[in-house]
């Protein structure tokens, strides 16, 4: 094995996000990964043979990176996208003019409580801003047909009927860019839905996501994935990727760890073994907080493309 000397990072006044990653290359650790995961997403976006798929786990929009999602959408930097129904749920919050406000992790919870503010972490949500999400949901579920569909069919009639140009599940109805939520039951418009279920008829069927995805999946020279987190929009691509001799490119952003083995710790390396990944795959893992990682990444390839 032949080393390569390592350079020290070096920076300057007024220098752009891509020469800091150009240099953040000749860096270690974590440094030196970003850089690198930076790399291979621009190969995975430029490879014409090749469907970007992006998981989105944990969340996101009140981590901030609401904005940043719907420009990788405009920007067509994604094929198809896996999320929880929490960031679904929390850009509709947006979209109906609820607020997301700074706090901290030390905050005194029962105070809060009192005020009737949840927390997320170091961001806070007034019970207002659930209230005013509720209402839109129920506004827009009224308009959801009434015929069998998948989650993938359903976020998109969802994403016809929002008039917010700064949201992402709008903007992917905009790009034709389907959205799937195979766990959306486990949010607050899961809850919404089941509440307006109990007097409308309303059938979203998840097991024809599979059916769906699986097309996607098969229509496809090649395939890549970006995961930001891990849980079930992870595994549910990684599936999917089982059927197309596994993922081509590979990249996971996430902070979980793999000894208790669990599927949002695993490492890319790991799904080799299941096949989940190509053997001869380019992939990276960032043990690294999303919303740090990500301004970086798509600054960097927006710069780039």
């Amino acid at each position: 094995m032949k080393l390569k000397k390592m350079k020290q990072v070096n920076i300057k006044p007024n220098m752009t996000v891509n020469e800091l990653l150009i240099e953040m290359k000749e860096g270690g650790f974590t440094c030196r990964k970003v850089a690198l995961a930076t790399d291979i997403f621009e190969e995975m976006i430029n490879d014409k043979e090749c469907k970007t798929f992006l998981g989105l786990a944990g969340a996101l929009v009140p981590g901030g990176m609401r904005k940043i999602l719907k420009i990788m959408i405009d920007q067509e930097l994604v094929d198809c996208i896996v999320t929880t129904g929490a960031n679904i749920s929390h850009d509709l919050m947006e979209t109906s003019g609820g607020s997301h406000y700074h706090g901290r992790e030390d905050i005194n919870d029962m105070k809060l409580k009192e005020m009737e503010v949840s927390r997320i972490f170091s961001t806070l949500v007034p019970y207002d801003a659930f209230a005013k999400f509720e209402t839109l949901a129920q506004k827009v579920l009224e308009t959801i047909p009434n015929r069998q569909m998948s989650t993938r069919e359903f976020i998109y009639e969802l994403g016809k009927h929002i008039d917010d140009r700064d949201s992402f599940v709008r903007a992917a109805y905009e790009k034709n860019i389907p959205i799937f939520s195979p766990s959306f039951a486990d949010s607050m418009l899961g809850v919404q839905s089941w509440l307006f279920s109990q007097t409308t008829p309303l059938n979203i069927n998840v097991l024809r996501d599979h059916s769906e995805f699986t097309e996607i999946i098969y229509e496809s020279n090649k395939i890549g994935a970006l995961f930001l987190g891990g849980g079930v929009p992870k595994h549910f691509i990684m599936n999917g990727s089982q059927l197309h001799n596994g993922l081509s490119y590979a990249i996971q952003i996430t902070m979980d760890r793999p000894e208790h083995g669990g599927v949002s710790g695993a490492s890319v390396k790991e799904a080799i073994s299941w096949g989940k990944v190509a053997s001869g795959a380019k992939w990276i893992n960032i043990m690294a907080d999303v919303t740090l990682v990500l301004p970086l990444l798509i600054s960097g390839i927006l710069s780039r493309v």
